[in-house]
């Protein structure tokens, strides 16, 4: 009797809230932005994660008809339902008076996008009139939220978005991408890897970058300029011993092109190849099989698939640091030599490794 009176308690509470659950899904509220407004937006934006954060009360805010008005497609923001944050700041970013707002929609700590908007001079009596300048979408943000700054160089202020690129068991990858923005819209101008890592299993030679723009040039230098620092470190799990072995640095500029209108790689400027720059970044060249597993623009790496993990690093190790190897080769420290033989063991036959091995041989 005891057992069938349990029972018959867990079928009515069952039973309640599958009726509470329907009774709240019934009269769960729909909000829209009144106009196109990027402050309208963000309002009905905020106004259904507060909700949810305070008190759990689901509100959908529909953004269909913003998106439709703007010309633009949904993509992960058709709707929000308490997973979305919407943050305002303003900058002046084209030549015309006045100062863009910049709205960035946040979603589920995955999806980014950024609206750009400018005030218009005609005022309506109800509501103040904005121009949408354009968007950009970043659509995986999983270990660090895409983030943005405003650059001042070459005499311009430039928009530039920071986002993740790839990411696997010992591998990450950051990019930046400078826009500039006008009354013609959003172009980018220029791409490049920021910072990244590379860490293979259970031994190898580990690599890590970051690069900075070193200073904002005036209107009369037409290039701007990077520095890459890049640190490699002997790994060996094993032991748990960590050996920093190179720490490098490079300047990269980029140039104006007066055609094109973007910053293209100034070879002769820079003291790094871009084909360097892609190894160390792990970037796949066009031309390079598809590897790892693609969401959006971010490349997903198991240890299986990328070459660099596989080869434990040693190839691009040896190949970008080869003068510094050669003069352990051809020196008198014997500590060092037997240190660089031992390393060579793991190497595959590469051309560094060959010339390596002569210049150990000759002494």
């Amino acid at each position: 009797m005891r057992k069938v009176l349990v029972e018959l308690l867990i079928v009515l509470i069952g039973s309640f809230a599958a009726g509470v659950e329907t009774a709240q899904a019934q009269h769960r509220d729909v909000i829209q932005p009144r106009y196109t407004s990027p402050l309208e937006i963000a309002r009905a934006v905020n106004r259904s994660s507060r909700a949810w954060s305070k008190s759990h009360i689901m509100l959908d805010v529909d953004l269909g008809d913003t998106w439709q008005q703007l010309g633009i497609d949904a993509n992960q923001f058709s709707g929000c339902a308490g997973d979305c944050e919407a943050v305002i700041s303003s900058s002046e970013l084209d030549p015309t008076p006045g100062r863009e707002l910049i709205l960035k929609l946040t979603k589920s700590y995955n999806f980014c996008r950024y609206l750009i908007f400018v005030r218009d001079d005609k005022v309506r009596a109800d509501h103040v009139k904005w121009k949408f300048r354009g968007y950009i979408d970043h659509d995986f943000n999983k270990y660090k939220m895409s983030s943005h700054r405003v650059v001042h160089a070459l005499g311009k202020n430039w928009l530039v978005v920071r986002g993740q690129e790839g990411s696997g068991s010992g591998y990450s990858l950051y990019s930046e991408t400078w826009y500039r923005v006008s009354r013609k819209g959003i172009e980018p101008v220029l791409h490049y890897p920021v910072e990244g890592n590379t860490y293979p299993w259970p031994t190898g030679v580990g690599r890590e970058f970051k690069a900075r723009v070193l200073s904002s040039q005036s209107i009369r230098d037409n290039y701007i300029r990077l520095r890459y620092t890049v640190s490699y470190t002997s790994l060996n799990y094993i032991n748990h011993a960590f050996e920093k072995l190179f720490v490098n640095h490079h300047h990269v500029y980029y140039s104006l092109s007066q055609e094109t209108q973007t910053l293209v790689f100034d070879k002769k400027r820079s003291d790094i190849s871009l084909a360097e720059i892609d190894a160390i970044a792990d970037i796949q060249s066009e031309d390079e099989q598809e590897a790892g597993t693609k969401i959006g623009g971010t490349t997903f790496y198991t240890l299986a698939e990328s070459k660099a993990l596989v080869a434990g690093g040693y190839e691009v190790f040896l190949k970008y640091n080869s003068r510094h190897l050669l003069k352990i080769a051809a020196g008198r420290d014997e500590a060092r030599k037997q240190w660089l033989r031992e390393l060579l063991k793991e190497c595959e036959d590469t051309t560094e490794k060959k010339a390596l091995l002569e210049a150990l041989q000759k002494r």
